[in-house]
């Protein structure tokens, strides 16, 4: 996805400011400093000279156009017009690939200065002769481990909101792969928030969106010997990213995923779709996508459990539609079959284990395969021991927590997350609903917004289509209704249901407020929605107008998921039961009883899902008892079960009788 920023215009500054400004300085100046969130409380501080300080801005006589804060534009940097990034590959892991995960030399850049045309660390150089210097270098005591966030691996980057270049040298054969027909790809699982690829000097082109997959192609810019890659990641909040710059979360930056090499021939496999057609339980409708040279190749797709073998032929376009039928036993949480399936061509041939079910809505009724469905679910993040989760022992680790507490479904908040889990969630018969960060604050009528929000829900959806463990996209969570965003949010609906009509569209929304004992669920967005999430939090953030077993919530004809729902406690900490502002464990537990009391008495409702699993890190708690970690953990940031993890559980054991 490449996304192009404007060109700066700011004029060059004429003074120089400190670290401890708070307000701007006058016109011409600018003060650069790092807003740190530390102990439950927002700080300015400087992490180190060469990386905080609050530098002079030179005059542009001096060669240095000063970065504006809102971003350095790409077409500061001299080389030619980027290619676009191909469409990322689909089932990365049933491809040749040779990763480029551990260790890469790293540069921390906090104002973005590499991305200009003076210091240039785009350039990759290194200076040679008596009279050549750069300002810039790596060394090699300054690593990143790949894949992991920047902040956590080294104490001065842990409050960074800003730029950190990585490198990484790798040799490839390119005369034997142009002999062989193979074509060479670098993919990335995903880089947060904007990230902008160079080979060899050159750039490739840039990416926007923390944590959906995007690749480049390598093939023709190879060359014999070493070839480096440099990557520069950025993860400022923006006013028109997604999400924009108030979040409730920590914002880890850096190549949080899997980096590979992907090699593929001339004309290669790029996508498929092979699910249950939405009125079936044995037809399958998908299609076959190739990209590539030679478009028009005869495909084949076998089941050999199944005696499944399907062959057709694409067309000019490289595409293949494919429909067939069989006697599947269809994935649930209780038998979460999966049959290996290959799809080849005379090039190329790829095998990956897919589920076959139905997830359907009759009313207000939740459907799966045919059958009526109540969503035992819970929210999680994807932070584990402080840091953000990225392995597949990080995702054994959270959802076997969700199985242990009596879960069938888990809300993937607030973000796309990373490839493996949900393959496990497959294996593990664990129902997922997925999203985009879509979050409070989208300016849905900024320039540029709408294609950055359809970009990201194809990335996504292309990455996931086959999990048969995704029955929800989610497209936006806790925004609030007005011309722009609903226009917004009801083209993503349409959008995801083109791109994928196996599976139900759904946002969840602002919990309802009270008139009198009624509670009526209404927004234009819910006309283009199959299941409606509510996100509410009586008994804490509001307090009840009413007894819970009073309240009486009104049926709008489609099922009810009570998408978040919970109150603060830290663990270890107790008392009174009735005292919000005691943060004991006492009261978050009373808070979901009573919930559960009010849950009782929704005739049409299909689901609910604690907020949230585990505690995590959040700069805006700010409350000694917070400590920087949102509280609302049913279990502890180490794991420890709170009373209310115990409520929860007793609870799914009871419906799921």
């Amino acid at each position: 996805m490449r996304i192009a920023t404007a060109r700066s215009t700011a004029s060059p500054a004429t003074r120089a400011c400190t670290a401890e400004c708070i307000s701007p300085p006058a016109a011409g100046g600018s003060c650069m400093a790092i807003r740190a969130e530390s102990a439950g409380s927002y700080v300015l501080r400087r992490l180190a000279v060469s990386l905080l300080a609050c530098s002079p801005l030179l005059a542009a006589a001096q060669g240095y156009a000063p970065r504006p804060q809102e971003r350095v534009s790409d077409a500061r940097i001299s080389t030619p017009d980027a290619e676009p990034a191909s469409v990322p590959l689909t089932n990365l892991p049933g491809r040749k690939r040779r990763s480029l995960n551990g260790k890469w030399q790293a540069l921390v850049d906090g104002y973005a200065a590499g991305m200009g045309d003076w210091k240039a660390v785009w350039k990759d150089r290194t200076a040679t002769g008596k009279s050549q210097f750069f300002e810039y270098g790596f060394d090699d005591s300054v690593t990143l481990d790949v894949p992991g966030d920047f902040n956590t691996q080294r104490p001065e980057l842990t409050w960074l909101e800003g730029s950190v270049w990585y490198r990484k040298a790798f040799e490839h054969d390119a005369a034997a792969a142009a002999r062989e027909g193979r074509r060479l790809f670098v993919h990335f699982g995903a880089a947060n928030y904007r990230a902008d690829v160079f080979l060899n000097g050159e750039k490739l082109g840039s990416h926007e969106g923390g944590f959906t997959p995007f690749q480049f192609e390598l093939t023709e810019r190879v060359k014999p010997g070493e070839n480096r890659l440099l990557v520069h990641v950025n993860n400022e909040r923006r006013k028109d990213g997604i999400p924009a710059q108030g979040f409730d979360w920590f914002n880890y930056g850096g190549l949080t995923r899997d980096v590979a090499l992907i090699e593929t021939p001339k004309t290669y496999i790029q996508d498929y779709s092979l699910q249950l057609a939405p009125d079936s339980l044995r037809r399958v409708d998908g299609w076959v996508q190739l990209a590539g040279t030679a478009p028009r190749q005869p495909v084949r797709v076998r089941i050999r459990e199944l005696g499944v073998d399907v062959r057709a032929q694409t067309g000019a376009d490289g595409r293949a539609p494919l429909r067939f039928e069989a006697s599947f036993a269809l994935w649930s949480p209780a038998q979460p079959k999966l049959y290996r399936v290959e799809v080849s061509t005379p090039e190329e041939s790829l095998q990956e284990d897919i589920g076959f079910r139905s997830i359907a809505v009759h009313g207000d009724e939740l459907l799966l395969n045919g059958k009526p469905l109540f969503l035992r679910g819970v929210n999680v993040h994807e932070e584990i021991d402080g840091r953000r989760a990225h392995s597949e022992a990080d995702a054994q680790r959270m959802l076997e927590q969700a199985k242990q507490l009596g879960a069938n479904f888990v809300r993937l908040a607030h973000y796309p997350y990373n490839e493996h889990l949900l393959r496990l969630a497959d294996r593990l018969g664990l129902l997922l609903w997925e999203e985009i960060p879509v979050y409070q604050g989208i300016d849905f009528a900024a320039a540029g917004m709408q294609g950055k929000l359809e970009a990201m829900l194809a990335e996504m959806i292309g990455r996931d289509r086959n999990r048969a463990s995704v029955i929800v996209w989610g497209i936006a969570n806790e925004t609030s209704p007005g011309p722009a965003r609903n226009a917004a949010l009801t083209a993503l609906a349409q959008q995801a249901r083109r791109l994928d009509p196996a599976r139900l569209i759904s946002a969840a929304f602002y919990g309802p407020g009270f008139h009198g004992r009624a509670l009526t669920v209404a927004d234009p967005l819910i006309a283009s929605l199959d299941v409606v999430g509510i996100n509410e939090y009586f008994g804490w953030y509001t307090p009840w107008p009413v007894e819970p077993e009073q309240a009486e919530w009104k049926p709008f004809g489609k099922p009810l998921l009570i998408t978040e729902f919970g109150a603060e406690a830290r663990y270890g900490h107790h008392g009174a039961n009735d005292v919000a502002s005691a943060w004991n464990e006492e009261f978050q537990a009373e808070f979901y009883r009573k919930q559960l009391r009010m849950f009782a008495r929704i005739p049409f409702l299909r689901g609910t899902a604690p907020w949230v699993m585990t505690d995590f890190r959040s700069p805006v708690r700010m409350h000694p008892l917070q400590s920087g970690y949102n509280r609302k953990g049913l279990l502890s940031e180490r794991g420890e079960r709170k009373l209310a993890w115990q409520v929860i559980h007793d609870y799914y054991l009871e419906v799921a009788q």
